[in-house]
């Protein structure tokens, strides 16, 4: 199988794993957004709470690039980069981009 068909199968797979997880409890509405032609992954937490307070949240957002998995934004303690590698993602292939450029160095990943 191609790489980067992999890599969106594995990123669309987690969006959609926990866009159905969306718990019974919550007033919102949890958004799974997968667009493979552009290599945009996201899912967003839009809603009302009960207090009137708005919620719009970027629970999660990967993005394919350059050939690898750049991890925009984790909101969670899910773990999907752990969830990645265990898909079978190596950790050259996968950019932490929360962090900064000189940050990146310092962690076992790719920095770009």
């Amino acid at each position: 199988m191609d790489k980067l068909k992999k890599y969106r199968e594995i990123l669309r797979s987690i969006i959609l794993r926990y866009a159905n997880y969306n718990p019974s409890y919550s007033k919102t509405d949890w958004l799974p957004i997968c667009d493979d032609e552009r290599g945009e992954y996201l899912l967003v937490d839009v809603g009302w709470k009960e207090n009137e307070e708005r919620t719009y949240l970027t629970v999660f957002h990967f993005r394919i690039k350059n050939d690898k998995i750049y991890v925009e934004q984790d909101n969670t303690d899910a773990s999907p980069v752990q969830q990645m590698l265990d898909a079978g993602v190596p950790k050259e292939d996968i950019v932490l981009a929360f962090y900064s450029p000189s940050h990146r160095k310092l962690t076992d990943f790719a920095l770009a």
